[in-house]
């Protein structure tokens, strides 16, 4: 039996229930030195302290004394251990986003599969961070879902799906030849459609720069329902402006194409940040949307307070919370990159 058999593939949006979130805890110094990591962890433990309030988290860690060491951790941060797993899975890094499999519902055959894309590193960016393609296929194998295993290379952070057949991406990313040597985007579409149950594709040209992942969407624009996209907005004379004003752009035309009827919204983007005298890719877009709250970045400046406004209106019926995340940041990712949500098998 195919995993599709019995009824078309669909990836659940992210606001959909969950049975558990996957994270893996950090501790490579190359991308957290050691001034850095212990507020890394806090962010970690509000991380966990929040979602396992309304789902399980799942962690992945080297070994025994890192686990033993993190749960005191999380204990002191008050996080709720009742719904925390530990799971010795070696890892370089914590990306589970990209690296982790994408997990998708068989509906008529009442199955949850997951989808194992390749994972090489963003383009072989960071050839020993590729080994993490294995942490991915371990993460698929503890879930105990039908595995799907494909050999495109498709990050997690470079789609964005609204749940009913729309998904978000941009050509720097997906047709990068050092990701996928040949491709085209009806050879895309043709996967996504099969795999993940999309009906249309936006292409965006490309995503902002200062993202170390070559145009990951997760960071400048996302779903929060069928009919609502939030798009990052630049008030400052950059290229980034440019490159949101196309995507605004790229957005409304599909909506006028289509009749689709989705509002958007925008969202200001950070002002420029230093870490250890490094820009880092502050993105308030790069949020998580848990069973009991959206999990917001935030870098204490002046424009956190209206960016947690316009997306707590976005989310109604969810807590908003603002998690301090520069020195997160300062590894290239934030709260959506180092988690992944497995959807419930529940209707």
């Amino acid at each position: 039996m195919r995993p599709e058999d019995g009824g078309r593939l669909r990836a659940p949006a992210e606001w959909e229930r969950h049975s558990c979130t996957w994270i893996a805890w950090p501790h490579n110094e190359s991308t957290f030195p050691p001034q850095l990591i212990g507020k890394v962890e806090e962010a970690y433990c509000e991380i966990v302290h929040e979602v396992a309030r309304g789902e399980a988290v799942k962690i992945l860690v080297n070994d025994e004394d890192e686990a033993e060491r993190v749960r005191k951790l999380l204990e002191e941060a008050g996080a709720p251990l009742w719904n925390v797993e530990f799971h010795k899975v070696p890892t370089e890094d914590v990306w589970v986003r990209d690296y982790g499999p994408i997990f998708v519902k068989n509906e008529g055959a009442g199955v949850l599969c997951g989808v194992k894309w390749r994972f090489n590193a963003w383009g072989m960016k960071y050839p020993e961070l590729a080994r993490d393609d294995k942490a991915g296929l371990q993460i698929l194998n503890l879930a105990g879902t039908v595995p799907i295993y494909r050999n495109y290379v498709v990050e997690g952070g470079a789609i964005e799906v609204s749940g009913n057949g729309i998904l978000l991406t941009t050509e720097q990313c997906l047709l990068d030849p050092d990701r996928n040597p040949g491709l085209g985007r009806k050879d895309l579409e043709v996967e996504f459609h099969r795999y993940l149950g999309t009906r249309d594709v936006i292409w965006f040209e490309m995503g902002v720069v200062g993202d170390d992942t070559d145009g990951h969407v997760d960071v400048f624009c996302r779903f929060t329902s069928p009919l609502r996209v939030v798009l990052a907005e630049e008030e400052r004379e950059n290229m980034n402006k440019r490159i949101l004003e196309r995507a605004y752009r790229k957005l409304a035309g599909y909506i006028e194409e289509k009749g689709a009827g989705i509002e958007i919204v925008r969202v200001p983007c950070p002002p420029p940040i230093k870490v250890l005298d490094q820009y880092i890719p502050a993105s308030y877009l790069n949020f998580y949307i848990a069973n009991s709250a959206v999990l917001v970045p935030v870098f204490g400046v002046e424009e956190d307070e209206s960016a947690l406004a316009i997306l707590a209106d976005c989310f109604p019926h969810r807590r908003v919370v603002g998690i301090f995340c520069k020195e997160l940041f300062y590894g290239l990712g934030g709260i959506h990159c180092v988690t992944i949500q497995q959807p419930s098998t529940e209707a």
